[in-house]
């Protein structure tokens, strides 16, 4: 008997992207992607391949999220809480000059 490898899927593959991403945007993402693919082929570029499939990576897990047409209207209600980064995040810097 002999054991499979376990696969890892790379979550940038845009396979395991178009599995995640609502079935409304595949039309972007295959347009973003080809353009994406085309640029690429040159070495300089390739980097905005990987940054393209990344992106499109975290956009599939937030429109498929089940809250994500609730939370895209608060926000466009600006219903949505708006928290300074300087309040969250101890080490960001303030830049407002007090006078």
């Amino acid at each position: 008997m002999t054991a499979n490898p376990a696969y890892d899927p790379d979550p940038d593959d845009p396979i395991e992207i178009l599995h995640i991403l609502p079935d409304e945007y595949h039309a972007q993402f295959r347009s973003e992607y080809a353009a994406a693919v085309d640029g690429g082929r040159r070495p300089e570029q390739f980097h905005h391949l990987l940054e393209m499939l990344r992106l499109w990576r975290l956009r599939s897990v937030a429109y498929s999220s089940p809250d994500y047409a609730r939370r895209l209207a608060a926000a466009r209600e600006h219903a949505a809480e708006i928290i300074p980064a300087a309040l969250l995040i101890p080490s960001w810097p303030d830049h407002r000059q007090d006078q």
